[in-house]
């Protein structure tokens, strides 16, 4: 009980810190030319995460006879004992989530309730690129985004600003040898966040009843450039009109890991 306990408070921050948003249905597209230049669009859902654990309930454990090891019948001092015990433990997961959640500056982080939800929405049409931006309810976000900029120090969709730490749905890299790194980790069929979610699972682990499922990401990612491409991990590989070649995945619960290429632009 106390590594599982000790699991769950090691996990909490690390949950707090990432991987509060994923995506839902989703179209989004990455236009890189060979100067640098690019103009990346995400129009569709955004999910916030519901990590918070689902209220555990007691449940007793069977009792055996010192003489024969038989399981017998719990006595009510037992009971009481065990019933002691779970709200020992019960109350001290909670104070561990709480002091997690206080340090990375409330609850969530900010983004546990309709309230935290509906104040990231206005931060975000504060923000360059978001073109619409509306809370639907039940933890979606419908949004519009789309912005041109140059790859020179890099990019990543989306940032927040505020302090609120996300773990990124799509980043471009510059490598020094004049190539870029372009990876969609979190448009991929995998339960949100990989790792993070069954992290998420030890530290909320108990009876998920009253929890509804979280969707999964579901849409398409395209990138079109008139740069080299070097390396992919599309099905087919791309396709080519003109100067122009042209990468597309379909995202959905039989893509198992995020798009992935590496595209050669001017000076290589």
């Amino acid at each position: 009980m106390k590594m599982i306990r000790l699991i769950a408070a090691l996990a909490i921050p690390l949950l707090l810190t990432g991987c509060l948003l994923s995506p839902g249905k989703f179209n989004s597209t990455l236009d890189l030319k060979r100067d640098g230049s690019f103009t990346f669009t995400y129009v569709g859902e955004i999910v916030v995460s519901d990590l918070s654990p689902p209220p555990a309930e007691f449940s007793a454990s069977p009792c055996f006879s010192d003489e024969t090891g038989d399981e017998r019948e719990c006595t009510e001092e037992e009971l009481a004992q065990q019933r002691k015990d779970f709200d020992e433990a019960q109350a001290a997961n909670n104070g561990d989530a709480g002091m997690a959640a206080s340090a990375m500056g409330g609850e969530m982080g900010g983004l546990g309730s309709d309230e935290g939800i509906a104040e990231l929405v206005e931060q975000l049409k504060k923000q360059e690129g978001w073109k619409k931006v509306s809370y639907r309810g039940n933890r979606i976000i419908d949004v519009e985004y789309a912005i041109t900029g140059t790859n020179a120090h890099g990019f990543a969709f989306p940032l927040v600003d505020g302090g609120a730490a996300i773990m990124p749905f799509v980043t471009i890299i510059k490598r020094k040898d004049g190539s870029v790194k372009v990876s969609a980790p979190a448009y991929s069929g995998e339960a949100p966040g990989g790792e993070m979610a069954a992290l998420g699972a030890m530290a909320g682990a108990g009876d998920a009843k009253g929890k509804a499922a979280q969707p999964k990401p579901e849409g398409s990612f395209t990138i079109s450039t008139d740069g080299r491409i070097l390396t992919n991990n599309t099905e087919d590989g791309p396709t080519t009109a003109g100067a122009t070649s042209t990468l597309k995945w379909v995202v959905n619960s039989r893509l198992p890991k995020g798009p992935e290429a590496l595209i050669g632009l001017a000076g290589q």
